[in-house]
This record gives C-alpha cells, structure tokens and sequence, in this order.
C-alpha cells in the first residue's frame, strides 16, 4: 500500500536519522590508504550520502536532520534502500511532502551502537518514542529482514540495510496536522478549541479535508482580513468544524462525484464531492494530497477554505466586513437580533452602509442591546442606494444636508475637516467605486459613532436631560409649542446653573420675574436669541461665524481649545458650548454653561 504524501515540518528530524545508517556504506567504499588516516571520521550522514541513499538522503536533509546524526552520539540505523522507499511512492523529489516524515525516520533509529551479532530478539525503544521488535535469529526489525550490507560502521554508530521501511503507528489527526508544516495554521487555530481538539484525537472514525497554510492566507484575501486572529473565533469554529465529517472514515476510493456528506457544522451544512478525471474536487477546493491515513480516520490536504452556507452568502456582501471582524461584533450581533442578515446580504440590492465598529457603539454610549429598537437603529445607517465617498453631497459654505436612510433622514457635513453625520460621528473610512470596501450588493463607510434616531423634540431633549430651569423659562415665555412645531432648530441650552447664576445676578428668583425687571418681552427675546433657524452642527461651525437667531441679533462662534459664543453684552463671560450634537426630531441641541444675552444688561 502507498502511504499518503504530504508536507511536514518532522521531515528535519527524520533525515537525520535516515543519513546515519547510510554512513557506514560510504566507509564500504572508501579505501583505506594513508590518507584516510588523515581524513575526519565519516558519520553517519556522510556515509549515507556517500553510498547512493538517495531517498534517504534528501529525506534527511530536507528534515533538517544532518546535524543531529553527525554529532559524537553514538547511533543504530536500520536503513531503508531507494527501492524500499519507492515501493510506498517515495522518491528523493517527493520527500517534503511524505506526511509524519520526522516520526518515521526517527523510527529508524535506536540509541547506541549495536551490530548484527550483539542484536537480542525482543522490543528496541528508538527514538520516535515507539518501539521496534527484532528477531535476531531472522534477522529482521518487524518482520522486514535485516540485508547486506549491514554492520556499517560511522564513526558515532552502526548502519544496518533493511528491505523495507519500518512505519510507525499513524498519529491521531490532530497530531497529523501538528507534524505537517503545511498544515501549521490549521494545528493553530485548533488549539483555540479543546472541544475540538478532543473530539479529533478521540477514537472516531472522522473524515478532515485540512486547508493548507496557503489556503487560510487565501481565505483571509477574500475576507480583506491580514490575520485570522481579527476573525471572530466563533466564525473560525463553524468554519473548522465544516471541514469534518464525523463517522466515517472517507479514504479517496470511497467517493465519487457527486456525492454529498453532513459535517460537524450541522446536519444541513454539507459538502459536495466532484470527481473529474484523477482531480478531486470538495465544493470549490481541490484535493491535493489525498488519503493520509491517521490513527482514528483520514485526512485530504485541500488547496482552499470550505465556507459553509452561511458564510458563503456573506462574501461579498455589505456585512462581509462586519462579520468577519472582531471590530465589528456588536454590530454583527445587532443585525442578527434585529433579523436583518437576509436583508443586508440581498444579492440583487444596492446599498450604502454606514458602520459603526465597537468603538463606535462605546462612544454612542451603547453598552448593551437589549431594549433598543436596533432595526430602527441599523436601517438609519443604510441608504437604499450606492453612494461612494465621491459621491456624498459637499456642503463647503452651508450646513448639513439631509440625507435619507432606510429610517428617516440623517444630516451630512462634508467639508474641509472631513465628513461628518449628525455632527459628531466622523467617517473615519469613506470607500469610492473598486475600493476595499466595495461590494457586489453596495459599498460600506466606516463611521466612529453608532447613529441613533432622534425620537424627541429639542423641548423634550431639554426636559428628559433635566433642564428643568430652561423648561420653566420656555413655560414663562410660551414658547414651548412654538419649540415642539417642525422646525428645524438649533438650540443652545443653558444648563440649570447657568440660569441660576444669571437669577443670581439680577437679583431675582426665577423667570417670572425677568420681565418684570428687565422689560416686557426681554425673557422671550433671551430665550429666542439661544435659538437658531435650521440645524446647525457642532461639524458646521468655523471660528468667526456669526450666527443669526430667531430672535434677530447674532452671536459669533469662537473655535479654538474650545467653543465659546460671543453675545451682546460684553460684561460677562462669554458661554463655553460643553456638550454638541444632540439630535432631536426637529433640530439639535447644544449645551452651554452659561445664558446668552442679546442686549448689554450693564450686569
């Protein structure tokens, strides 16, 4: 039978145990002239080399053993010919692909020196760590005989020529991806779950298609990911667990094309089999290395990443950045709960995805999603259309523009600071046509603060934050219902402390009283004077703007370490803006910490 050939990082072990039994053949061929006297001593890789092992030979200098088996410790090598070799399907050009390599060459080796005669029938440890059984009367080494030239001296052992090769036992198929240098990311990523790990090293019988290193890296191209430790370690294990069918061990001649088998995944994810000629296909994978056998089932190293259904109708699609990127798992979370995965993933859409990373949800103050109407919430990141980043609407000279979403408009600022929704949420990633972030069904932006749709008015803004003084102060001047209308406004709103300290200051108790003391009129025309026509965002203001209230007077917009507004009266402290952007259904709010005064109250 022809053992399966495969990459391996063992190979380096293995050859060094192969060249120190061919040793002693080149002493078998080297004369014994004054100038071998002279010559250094031949160990057991130099004899290898020099007596035409040729497999062996490559085997062990591929397995990185030459320097292990040319030392001073003293070596016994039971050495396979070529034709033993070949007589598996193993040539010198073949070796780095012979699965377990490293453990079958060190299967060859036992430790110490010990010819033909000193051999004692019985169990021999070597040093893959499993034994040999000699018969020393046969002469054989697991019933493989022992053949001329034997007893070959080196100068740290003994070469014995055996007419076969001595095969260990088969690892488990975990051990098979830890022994298989191509398989490396594979025997990785297992290691992040036990539940895994065990299963595939318990009794089976399991089927693995193994992608190889070369095809994760490919996966991670598709996914626009550079390492899979950015992938989400539950997409991982539905991904790894797609590669195994449990119950059966599937060697190549128990398939046929066509054929359809459950995988651990579940029941329903199933992988399909296609045979073309001698070409192997599983979905889109082809088998590259077919039937390494292991202790407890069969592996088939495959040159791509199987996708299970799930994932596969996400590629290419406007979630495909989100669900494959730990950046992104409250949002990827959200769309599940808010059951809008199949309308996102809609091959036949065109939309545009404004998407907020975790970052972006901490800024938002979303901590948790329970209680929110996150449809509502993730169809207000979604246009019905594609808009690339050469797309969005200017606004260099104006304010905001309204844009329209799956849940209402949302406001846009794209100026010479950058692009802005709602004023404070940056788009800190802006894709055009062909850009990373292109997708078949639309285009995705990265924003640095989760959207939230506006459900209050700029009066119950004031109310539900606790404003209660400038609530009082709209009651006194009737202005509520005129501040609850469409609008839209932009509003500044003194804080409680701000109002009490102008109270203070007049020598008054509350609103009430504003009149009274300063004029009929005066309290409205303060208020009015907080209030802008429009919606203004913190995105939309430049050092130096004045800007025109309701009320008729301007104030100036001063952008520096702060923000401050500069009013009529120039006795007292100008109003530091210390909160921004809050949305209402008809307008924003900003917070100040201190009244506006559209007239000198020579305070």
């Amino acid at each position: 039978m022809k053992i399966a050939i495969s990459i391996t990082s063992t190979l380096k072990r293995s050859y060094s145990l192969i060249l120190a039994f061919l040793l002693p053949f080149v002493l078998l061929t080297t004369g014994c002239g004054d100038d071998d006297s002279e010559a250094r001593p031949q160990t057991i890789v130099d004899v290898a080399i020099a007596n035409g092992y040729n497999t062996l030979a490559a085997a062990l200098v591929e397995a990185e053993l030459d320097d292990e088996l040319s030392g001073t410790t003293a070596y016994t090598v039971f050495a396979p010919t070529d034709e033993a070799f070949a007589a598996l399907g193993i040539t010198k050009d073949n070796v780095s692909g012979v699965a377990n390599l490293e453990k079958i060459l060190l299967y060859h080796v036992a430790s110490g020196t010990v010819n033909s005669e000193d051999l004692i029938t019985g169990e021999v440890a070597t040093l893959s760590g499993e034994n040999i059984s000699i018969d020393a009367s046969a002469l054989t080494v697991n019933g493989i005989s022992i053949v001329e030239p034997f007893d070959v001296p080196a100068s740290n052992g003994v070469i014995h020529t055996i007419a076969g090769v001595l095969m260990p036992s088969a690892p488990n198929i975990v051990e098979t991806a830890a022994a298989t240098s191509s398989l490396s990311t594979l025997y990785q990523l297992l290691g992040n779950y036990p539940d895994l790990v065990g299963a595939l090293s318990g009794d089976g019988p399991f089927t693995v298609f193994a992608p190889t290193n070369n095809a994760f890296a490919g996966l991670l191209d598709a996914i626009g990911q550079d390492d899979i430790s950015n992938v989400p370690e539950d997409v991982v294990k539905r991904i790894l667990q797609y590669h195994v069918v449990a119950g059966a061990a599937l060697a190549s001649t128990d398939l046929s094309d066509g054929q359809t088998a459950s995988t651990v995944l579940s029941n329903n994810d199933q992988i399909t089999v296609g045979i073309s000629g001698s070409t192997v296909t599983v979905n889109n994978a082809t088998v590259t290395t077919a039937d390494v056998e292991a202790s407890n089932g069969i592996v088939h190293i495959i040159d791509a990443v199987l996708v299970p259904g799930l994932e596969e109708s996400i590629l290419n699609t406007i979630v495909e950045p989100a669900y494959f990127s730990n950046d992104f798992s409250i949002l990827t979370a959200a769309v599940v709960e808010a059951d809008l995965l199949s309308v996102l993933i809609d091959p036949a859409a065109n939309y545009t995805l404004f998407a907020p990373n975790d970052d972006a949800f901490e800024a938002a103050g979303v901590t948790a999603l329970e209680g929110l109407d996150l449809a509502g919430i993730l169809q207000y990141h979604v246009l019905g259309s594609e808009v690339f980043a050469s797309d969005l609407p200017s606004t260099t000279g104006g304010f905001a523009t309204a844009v329209t979403t799956l849940n209402g408009d949302f406001y846009l600022t794209n100026n010479s600071n950058g692009v802005f929704i709602n004023g404070n949420s940056q788009v800190q990633v802006a894709t055009n046509s062909g850009g990373a972030l292109d997708y078949n069904n639309g285009v995705v932006h990265v924003i640095s603060r989760t959207l939230i749709p506006a459900e209050l008015d700029v009066v119950g803004i004031a109310t539900n934050a606790g404003f209660t003084d400038l609530a009082a102060a709209l009651e006194e001047a009737g202005l509520v219902s005129t501040l609850q209308e469409a609008g839209p406004f932009t509003v500044f709103a003194p804080t409680n402390a701000a109002f009490q300290t102008l109270y203070s200051a007049l020598g008054i108790d509350g609103p009430e009283d504003v009149d009274p003391t300063l004029g009929a009129g005066t309290l409205e025309s303060i208020l009015t004077y907080h209030v802008l026509s429009g919606r203004v965002f913190s995105s939309d203001l430049t050092d130096g703007l004045e800007a025109t209230t309701v009320e008729g007077n301007t104030f100036v917009v001063n952008v520096g370490d702060a923000v401050t507004l500069t009013d009529k009266d120039p006795d007292v402290a100008n109003p530091v803006v210390t909160n921004t952007d809050v949305l209402a259904a008809n307008g924003v709010v900003h917070i100040i910490d201190a009244v506006l005064l559209p007239v000198d109250t020579a305070l």
